[in-house]
């Protein structure tokens, strides 16, 4: 795809004074068949002769050994594809200045110069021989600069950099180990590149240079809109890592949205193997901090629950609970809520409401848990309500959508009803999952006077809800929350067979880990039907074939267009998450004809 532009960190192990011995080891990195096929391949700063050079810089024969190994990395690469970025010092006006020259088929397209702490971006001081530092290259589309420089100041520069709109900036550097110091740095430039939407790679030198008065440390870090795509310390000898940057991801978050102006550009590979990048089956949860991030989640659905209350000077709560995963969830965040509030957990009026699909499993689970939180339960059965209902309006035997929709919106009409007499409000528990592919009775379980949930996919919540249990946040219900998630996902409105659950949601629409996946890339980074295909396909390799997964696909966008109806009208929540479908995030036409994503798909296929 010519959205995925394919990038190399080299880092060549040095020896000081030496630019012959240095290229060499930069010859053995790009002979590598993993850097081969690479669009951008960025060697360290000065990679041809080391810093620590020192006052050999002003040495006439340094500079003309720099020259011929830069002579030489040319003819290497006459018959690469990509460029090949690489540091030295060369003679400006009988001056050394550090560069990064930049190769292109064995062509020197340009040479940028090194920044000086407090250097500007531009070329004073140099002759017209080298580019202004923020000069503009490209893969295709994506658009990157070369900023050279010490740590003082690398905020600034990043920043500065950014707003000329390119999408990438690459660091070449060459400082000296101190403790603690690298992951200050990474870290810095990781946040740099999330609130910027940009990605960035850090390759930094020093294997095999001098350990006196400084001792060097090789090593590189690629991020993506802040995402770590890899990061490698390189240890004793030569060292690159590969991987795959995406256009279409860093376009959709990029904060600076202009046209600069690119001196030179290339056509990306288009035979590349693989895709060197991983893909989280579940996007929706950070790889690292997992824990920190579903506390933080839930305390936010809390605060936001607890403010309506506050603000609208109500203290009662009403749900219903049907012992499955959203109404568990909905009710931890409206016992957090009274608890934050310092008011009676008494207070939740929670009903459980038994129709014609509900098992004995779920049912038991909801009274298990009731009683566990202290909550003021209900029992009121709906069965003899829907049935004279389908009586009044002549509806036969059928168990079709209208005695399935009946048993939702007569739950609705309770939960309503009994708020009005407590002078509560309806919590409401359906899910970001459930919004996205319309899997709710509209006029039914959409309502309510405030919705928890609609943040949280049903894969998110489900580790939320154990999240709580296991971590004793809410303690004492551990074993009732294992039973809960052990109970298969089901709106529980067809009878059951032998006392089991005939109707699991995820034998009618497919797996909820392949939806959430599927909203998660097509609301964050606005991908294609066939891109989120191509993602889906690695993610779930050894799960799911590619045919069932463009099935699902299908299913998913007919669905998700569909059911904006829904959406338009939903109850008020907070948006808590970077990504939901809240109407102050996302808006679409509730008629959208959803062809224009099914036929992307139909042409990947052909």
């Amino acid at each position: 795809m010519n959205s995925i532009i394919r990038l190399t960190a080299a880092i060549n192990k040095v020896n000081c004074g030496n630019p012959q011995d240095c290229l060499e080891e930069c010859k053995a990195l790009l002979a590598d068949h993993s850097v081969g096929d690479s669009d951008i391949t960025v060697f360290p700063r000065l990679s041809l002769c080391s810093p620590s050079c020192g006052n050999l810089f002003h040495s006439p024969l340094l500079l003309e050994r720099c020259a011929a190994a830069l002579g030489e990395m040319q003819s290497l690469c006459v018959d690469r594809e990509g460029y090949v970025i690489v540091g030295l010092a060369i003679d400006d006006m009988g001056k050394p200045v550090s560069v990064m020259a930049v190769l292109y088929k064995g062509e020197l397209i340009g040479l940028v110069p090194t920044l000086d702490n407090d250097a500007p971006l531009v070329n004073e001081g140099f002759s017209q021989q080298l580019l202004p530092a923020d000069t503009v290259f490209a893969v295709g589309d994506l658009r990157f600069c070369i900023l050279s420089c010490g740590i003082a100041g690398l905020a600034a520069r990043v920043t500065e950099l950014a707003r000329t709109g390119c999408d990438l900036i690459l660091i070449p550097s060459y400082f000296p180990a101190v403790a603690g110091q690298e992951e200050e740095v990474i870290s810095l430039l990781s946040g740099l590149s999330r609130s910027l939407g940009i990605a960035i790679a850090l390759v930094n030198g020093g294997v095999g240079d001098t350990s006196f008065p400084y001792v060097y440390r090789g090593f590189t870090s690629i991020l993506e809109c802040g995402t770590e795509l890899a990061y490698m310390q390189a240890g004793t000898v030569s060292a690159s890592c590969t991987v795959d940057l995406d256009l279409d991801i860093i376009r959709s978050q990029k904060l600076y949205v202009v046209a600069p102006t690119v001196y030179h550009s290339i056509i990306p590979g288009t035979d590349k193997p693989g895709l060197l990048r991983n893909v989280d089956r579940n996007p929706f949860l950070p790889s690292v901090g997992r824990a920190e991030y579903l506390t933080d989640l839930y305390e936010l659905a809390v605060r936001s629950l607890a403010a309506r209350l506050e603000n609208i000077g109500i203290s009662k709560v009403v749900l219903g609970i049907s012992g499955g995963l959203d109404s568990t969830a909905a009710l931890l965040i409206c016992v957090g809520a009274m608890d934050l509030l310092e008011l009676p957990r008494t207070n939740i009026i929670a009903i459980t409401m038994p129709g014609f699909g509900t098992s004995d499993q779920t049912y038991f689970n909801a009274l298990q848990l009731m009683e566990a939180l202290g909550v003021t339960k209900r029992d009121i059965s709906i069965r003899r309500a829907v049935t004279d209902h389908l009586e009044d309006i002549e509806h036969r035997a059928a168990k079709d959508v209208v005695y399935e929709n009946a048993q939702a919106r007569e739950r609705s009409q309770i939960l309503l009803d009994v708020a009005n007499a407590v002078s509560g409000i309806v919590v409401g528990s359906g899910d970001l999952s459930e919004e996205a592919l319309g899997f709710s009775t509209f006029g039914g379980d959409h309502l309510a006077n405030y919705n928890v949930n609609v943040c949280f996919s049903k894969t998110v919540l489900r580790e939320l809800v154990w999240h709580i249990a296991s971590t004793g946040i809410i303690p004492g219900i551990e074993d009732t929350v294992r039973n809960v998630l052990e109970t298969p996902v089901s709106p529980e409105l067809l009878p059951p067979e032998n006392g089991e659950i005939t109707q699991k949601t995820e034998e009618i629409l497919g797996p909820y880990e392949l939806h959430d996946f599927f909203t998660y890339y097509f609301l964050r980074y606005r991908m294609r039907p066939s891109k989120i295909l191509f993602y889906a396909s690695i993610a779930f390799s050894d799960r799911f074939s590619p045919d069932y997964i463009r099935e699902k696909l299908r299913l998913f966008f007919s669905r998700f267009c569909s059911a904006q109806f829904k959406r338009s009208c939903a109850p008020d929540a907070a948006s808590i998450t970077p990504v939901n479908l809240l109407g102050v995030n996302f808006q679409i036409p509730s008629d959208l004809d959803p062809s224009l994503f099914l036929q992307d798909l139909e042409e990947s296929e052909a």
